[in-house]
Order: C-alpha cells, then structure tokens, then sequence
C-alpha cells in the first residue's frame, strides 16, 4: 500500500489485502473537498481504487451541490474507479458503495443501519451517511467515478442538524475507530465492487435490497417540480425503483424521497 502522507493515520492502515480498493490512500487534514481531489487524479494516471481521506473538509457536498458540514471526527473520504460499465448501470456503483458501508458499521459497531435509496444511511430513522457519486462517460462507458463518501463518526453535529442527523458515537454510546471502520469499508467494497464489474448485478441488487427494507414501502419521490407518490415493488437492474402508483408503474431514476 502507498500513503501519500506522513500522519499517523495513514500510517496505520495496514495491508487491507484488496484486489483494488485501497491500494493507495491520500491523507490530509483539511482539504477543500476528497471528490474534488480525486478527481484531480485522473489527469495524473493514478491506478483504479485510490482513496483520498481527509480528517476536516472545507467545501464538502452532498447531491445538487447541497452543502455537507465536515468537521473533525467524522470519515470523510472518496474514491477513484474506472468501470467498465455504462452510465445508465451508474446507479449500482452507489448502491454498492451504501452496502459497503452498511457492512461496515455493522462489523464494527452491531448497528444496523438502512439504506435510503438513493444514497442516504439511516440509524433509527436519522441520517449518518450520504454517498455523492459523480462519473465521466464517453459513449456507452464510463470513463471514471469518484464515489465521496461522508459519515458521521465522532464528529459534533450542527445545531439545525440535530432532529434529522446522527452520529455512531451517538447511537454506539461510545467512541468509533474511524481506523477501523475505514479498513472495513474498504474491504467490503472491494467484494462488491469486484461483483458489480464482473456483471453480477443480482448480487448488488439483492445486498442492497437486504440492507434498504424498502420493497413495500409507500413513498413520494420528488424530483423538481414533480412529486409522485406510490408503493416500491421491486429496484431494476439499473439501481431504479419501480412503484406501484395510482396512475400505473413508475420507473424513478433520481429523486429525493420521503417515507409515508
């Protein structure tokens, strides 16, 4: 493994045994935003799987450029793919990545967290994660994704935040290891991420369903100016959910959505 920094957390990480993920890792302790560095790194030929962690981020953000508040104790990382995948599959990568993570928290600390379509962790119906997936497709391939991931770990949450957000040293009552919590993440997307480009989607398709509980739930999805309200049926092999609504089926590809 190459670290890209001196600091004692880099320094920690210890061989993860990963086919790709983790095999370089960028460490800072402030940074603009490690999507946006990552994606830097395309230009400069760096090997699929790099990770760029920063202890504090200064511009962090979540979906349409929502503000994501990144102090000091929470895992805030991203990282580079190439996938051999077309863009309308795009949705899987997130959906492997939220896996990964739930995976993850479960292992080290016994939470089970919810997946939240389309890139959101719940704990006890709050949130503690958020995934920002950005791609680069030329044709029918993607050229590249950078998969930004954002946890609450330790860190304090902001006043405004309180009645919807959450940490896992809050539902854990106790301090987390973001060392450890790394590595575990990082080792279950590598298997997922392993499944997904070798075109086992039923594998994604079905971990993810396991970990969201969404199938029979009754929603609305808002997308700009168009809300739609129905009960989910089932996730297509493109990440999509498929709603039973009042006036047919619904096929959504992005959204924000609400439970009812």
């Amino acid at each position: 493994m190459i670290s890209q920094s001196a600091s004692s957390f880099s320094k920690e990480i210890q061989e993860l045994n990963t086919k790709r993920i983790g095999r370089i890792i960028y460490h800072f302790k402030t940074i603009d935003s490690t999507n946006s560095f990552a994606k830097k790194l395309v230009n400069q030929g760096v090997k699929e799987g790099a990770v760029v962690v920063s202890d504090v981020q200064l511009s962090g953000r979540g979906r349409k450029d929502r503000t994501w508040s990144s102090p000091e104790g929470g895992l805030w990382f991203s990282i580079l793919l190439y996938p051999n995948i077309s863009p309308q599959s795009g949705m899987l990568i997130t959906m492997a990545s939220s896996i990964a993570v739930a995976q993850g928290i479960k292992e080290i600390t016994g939470l089970n967290p919810e997946i939240k379509w389309p890139n959101d962790l719940l704990i006890n119906g709050k949130k503690v994660c958020g995934i920002l997936t950005e791609l680069d497709a030329k044709g029918d391939n993607i050229r590249y994704s950078v998969v930004g991931i954002g946890l609450n770990v330790n860190n304090p949450l902001e006043e405004e935040l309180r009645d919807t957000a959450t940490t896992l040293k809050q539902e854990f009552s106790n301090h987390v290891s973001r060392l450890e919590l790394l590595k575990s993440i990082l080792r279950n997307f590598d298997e997922n991420y392993n499944k997904l480009i070798s075109g086992d989607y039923n594998f994604i398709k079905n971990s993810w369903i396991f970990h969201s509980n969404i199938i029979g739930k009754r929603i609305q999805v808002q997308d700009d100016e168009t809300v739609i309200i129905g009960k989910i049926t089932d996730i297509d092999e493109s990440g999509c959910l498929i709603l039973d609504t009042k006036n047919g089926t619904a096929r959504i590809v992005s959204g924000d959505v609400k439970y009812l």
